[in-house]
């Protein structure tokens, strides 16, 4: 959805534009307002801004230099003048300077200014479409490369590992830096929490992490790396020459250290390191990299920037081994784990239980290592199926995540199988309450909102922060859900409202348009009338010689 920032030192203008473009649905816009140029500077430093449509003269500081600063922040950003006849020429300027898509007059009829603004509204798209377009033919040839290294890499740390003539066969087609003939070195990074940031800008952060990271790689290793899920990665590098091979791991420790600290400092993002204790031949990595995840799983308890070394765990922990048993126990524990995910996604309660207990049930046999691996296991098939249905974020009574994620908040194995039970069920639960999932949860939820906050300023923005989706996502998903885009809803809430006040209350009219979210009442009276065909005041006319001939029959 586009934005676009309204900018007059007369009040009455602003407004007006406000309601003119309010109204006009069909342009998909959200709407901004600013009085004077330092207000519009304000909403510019902290929101995208698409379009304005500006006065080309106000007191303090003009159009022309408004648009330089709007420029400097959003330099794709459409500008549209609002000029009086006496500055043409001025326009005319201001549109050669370049920035500027049109200007109108202040008298213009809405009829142009709205064609103006569509005629705006499809540059942007067309620009838009070209640009895609040119992006993704070079992005299209990195991604393949990208994912070709992936893929192959993928299938070394599962186990899946040629000899070292065909690895390097392939390492060369796909540009892979390093060698197989010799050990490779592996750690794991992992983004703690993404904060504020939406999905849309992940993937660029994910990139900047890897550069930061290969930046201070640089001088003493080869490597390559990849994102293998949500929030890890895996990086494999190999010694520079100048570097004995048993001081690698020393360096790379050191290295990531201070690319720990880049990330918090340049990216705002915390991010924590599983680092292997040294390089292992190719045959034998499967089992550091599940071990080194197993490591990093620990964290799930909230704990930010984790910096785990395996030589460090090793020497305090000497009973930890990463040993073939485990990796082969590791594996079935997946099978079992993909049965436990196919029961969650088709409601099978009973089968999902039963499964449960007969992975969980031991005879006493499994160690420490294996008892926290299948307590993350089960605990991250449960929190990703919450989290992708709404449940934890939406559901009236709020699970004791503590619990879910920390191994250490329960008594004993038995505690521990029985919350996962209970925690299931729960999820069932919600299912059968609401077949749709997440979906349907979200629009009862903005619905519910909406209908109490009906004289407050119901944006799009707001109403997507409230429930964790961006504001074109909510605008899509609310359509798709409810059948009638969410600007609609709301103005069908109000003008039921405004109906209800005015056949059962005293208020006047323009009571009514302020408590059903209209500051300006000739506005809602337009919008009244275009609803129910009468203005408020006519239909309060009709409603009372109703109740006054129900009065009075015969």
């Amino acid at each position: 959805m586009l934005r676009m920032l309204i900018v007059d030192d007369e009040p009455v203008i602003v407004d007006s534009m406000f309601h003119l473009f309010r109204e006009s649905v069909h342009l998909e816009l959200e709407i901004y307002r600013a009085y004077d140029a330092e207000e519009a500077i304000e909403y510019v430093q902290t929101n995208r801004i698409d379009i304005v449509l500006s006065d080309i003269r106000m007191p303090g500081m003009n159009g022309i230099e408004l648009q330089k600063i709007i420029l400097e922040h959003w330099p794709q950003c459409k500008i549209i003048f609002l000029t009086g006849y006496v500055d043409f020429n001025y326009a005319q300027q201001a549109i050669r300077n370049g920035g500027v898509s049109d200007y109108l007059l202040k008298n213009e009829d809405d009829d142009m200014i709205l064609q103006t603004v569509e005629r705006v509204i499809g540059e942007i798209e067309k620009h838009s479409f070209n640009e895609q377009l040119i992006h993704r033919r070079q992005d299209e040839l990195q991604s393949a490369l990208s994912a070709a290294q992936k893929e192959v890499l993928l299938q070394v740390v599962s186990g899946h590992t040629p000899a070292p003539d065909i690895l390097a066969l392939k390492f060369a087609q796909f540009e892979i830096p390093l060698d197989p003939w010799k050990p490779v070195f592996l750690f794991i990074g992992r983004v703690d929490h993404w904060a504020v940031y939406e999905e849309q800008d992940r993937s660029v952060l994910a990139y900047a992490i890897q550069n930061i990271i290969e930046e201070h790689l640089d001088s003493i290793a080869s490597s390559v790396s990849f994102r293998f899920d949500e929030t890890r990665f895996l990086w494999m590098l190999q010694p520079k020459p100048h570097l004995q091979e048993k001081l690698l791991g020393v360096s790379v420790s050191g290295c990531l250290e201070d690319a720990q600290t880049a990330c918090r400092q340049l990216l705002k993002l915390p991010v924590s390191f599983a680092i292997g204790r040294e390089a292992e031949e190719w045959q034998a990595i499967e089992a550091q990299f599940y071990y080194l995840n197993l490591l990093l799983g620990q964290g799930l308890n909230g704990e930010e920037e984790l910096f785990i070394q395996e030589q460090v765990v090793k020497e305090n922990m000497p009973g930890l081994d990463k040993g073939t048993n485990h990796i082969t126990g590791s594996r079935h524990l997946r099978k079992e784990i993909s049965l436990l995910e196919q029961y969650l996604e088709t409601g099978n309660n009973k089968d999902f239980t039963e499964q449960l207990q007969k992975m969980m049930n031991s005879d006493g046999s499994r160690d420490l290592v294996e008892s926290l691996e299948m307590f993350h296991t089960v605990s991250l098939c449960l929190i990703t199926y919450a989290n992708r249905t709404g449940f934890v974020h939406l559901t009236a009574s709020k699970p004791d995540l503590n619990k879910l994620t920390q191994f250490h908040a329960h008594r004993s194995w038995s505690d521990v199988i029985a919350y996962f039970i209970d925690f299931a069920g729960k999820l069932f639960a919600s299912r059968q309450e609401d077949p749709d999932h997440g979906v349907q949860r979200t629009v009862q939820f903005i619905k519910q909102y909406i209908s109490t906050r009906l004289e407050q300023d119901l944006t799009l923005t707001t109403l997507s922060a409230l429930v964790h989706h961006s504001p074109t996502y909510l605008s899509k998903l609310f359509k798709r859900a409810a059948g009638v885009t969410l600007f609609n809803y709301i103005t069908e809430c109000r003008m039921v409202k405004a109906k209800q006040l005015l056949g059962e209350t005293a208020m006047k009219v323009h009571e009514i348009a302020a408590a059903v979210g209209y500051e300006a009442t000739p506005q809602f009276t337009r919008i009244f009338k275009k609803w129910y065909g009468i203005t408020p005041q006519e239909y309060r006319e009709h409603a009372d010689a109703l109740l006054i001939a129900e009065g009075n029959p015969g």
